[in-house]
Order: structure tokens, then sequence, then C-alpha cells
């Protein structure tokens, strides 16, 4: 992932030397675009597209990451529905429709990383609970997990349409955490790369870690417990300061 600043390891809240670790939680919540699946440029370039093809409304992708990015697709394509002024299909037929392009586009690529998938696996050998909290759609999510071997161990999916209200309201991760038999927020951990994603942990009462990639560090670090660079089996270890 390309950074506009770069992560230093030996800053204590990347590598800190006290406190939890992930590894001594019950559970941990991980969000798909941008943390699981490093895709949050291809979902910046397809809703971008949908934007300008179906709605007539010009988004950057500066005002895509600053404005929308970690909100669900359909709380995007709402407020992207409400900037049109032309006839536009439903937003249930954008969501349909964003999809399946993105179906279309992630069908061939590999956005789940090697190191991801270890992370996955060393989390649910060491007997922690697992689950997805997304934005996306079930229909995007579903067939990402299975391409990359991942469906056995992620069989909990809390997708866009499971909840009345997406990020950063904190119904996704409470619903999360309540499908998992997971009582104790605070023994649980979320994975989050996007600001309103890091907000609705927060506002669960969750521990939460930053994956950096879609904000800068700037933004990242007042709003988590810590920041990794990416997932690999070896951040299950690393010790976050209460």
């Amino acid at each position: 992932m390309t950074l506009t600043d770069p992560i230093d390891l030996t800053d204590p809240i990347c590598t800190p030397n006290a406190g939890w670790s992930m590894a001594e939680m019950q559970g941990l919540l991980l969000d798909f675009n941008g943390t699981l699946s490093d895709d949050e440029r291809l979902l910046s370039e397809l809703i971008r597209e949908l934007a300008r093809e179906a709605l007539g409304v010009d988004l950057s992708a500066d005002r895509y990451t600053t404005a929308y990015a970690g909100r669900s697709d359909r709380g995007i394509l709402t407020l992207l529905a409400a900037e049109s002024t032309r006839p536009q299909a439903s937003v249930d037929d954008l969501l349909v429709e964003l999809a399946r392009r993105y179906e279309r586009a992630a069908a061939t690529a590999d956005l789940i990383a090697q190191p991801t998938r270890d992370f996955v696996r060393a989390a649910a050998g060491r007997g922690l609970a697992l689950a997805v909290v997304t934005g996306a759609s079930r229909q995007s999510v579903l067939p990402a997990l299975h391409r990359a071997g991942l469906s056995e161990l992620l069989p909990t999916v809390v997708a866009e349409e499971d909840v009345a209200a997406g990020k950063p309201h904190p119904e996704g991760f409470r619903r999360g955490a309540a499908l998992l038999g997971l009582g104790d927020p605070r023994r649980v951990v979320v994975l989050e790369d996007s600001l309103p994603g890091l907000a609705a942990g927060r506002a669960a009462g969750m521990r939460v870690i930053a994956v950096a990639g879609t904000h800068p560090l700037s933004e990242l670090r007042p709003r988590c417990d810590g920041v990794l660079p990416t997932l690999t089996p070896a951040a299950l270890h690393l010790r976050f300061g209460d």
C-alpha cells in the first residue's frame, strides 16, 4: 500500500511493549474493503465510475477518500444520488450494479494478500472468534472469501443489508460481537482502515486497531489503539498500551 507518510515500526503506537495483544483477546471483527481485501483503490474507481455514468456526479478520488471511504455502499450511493440532478435508478438497483462490477473486476484479482490469509488462519488457530463486519454487500464479500480459501474460517459476515445504520454507527460491530457470543466489548478488537470504521469500533466500546493505507497516519493515530502497516501472523503478538 502507498502511504502519504512512512510507518516507523519502532514507533510505540505501532509496536508497543506493554498492555495487551490481539492474541489475548476473545475475538476479532475485521472490516473487508481496505482491511481484509486490498481493494480500496478498486472500490473507489468503481464507485466514481458508477457515480459519473449513472448519476452524472463527478467524484474525485480525493473527495471519495475524505467524504465517503469507509461508509456502507448503500450510504455512499444514497449520498451521491442526492447530488444528482438527472433521473436515476433506485439505490437498490445501483447497489446491484456496483456489486456486479465489483465481482467482475475482482474475479481475476488476488485482492486478499497471502500474509492476510495467514493472519486469519493464525487467529483462528489460537481460538479467537472471527467475523467480517463490512459496509459492502454480501454478494461482493462471499465470493472473495471463497477465492481466498477463508470461507470456513470466516462464516460470520455482517454485511450492509444486515444493519439499519452503517459505519460510523456501531450497530454492525455490536451485531458481529453478538453473533459470536462475545459479551465484553473490551475483549473484542476491531480491525479497520477507514475513519468511519474506527469511529464505529470506538462507539461500540471495543479496542480498535487501524490498518494503514487508506488515510494518512496523522489521521489514524488519534482515533485508535495502534496502527499496523499490514496484517500478518506476527501482528497477533504485538502489544498495545491501554
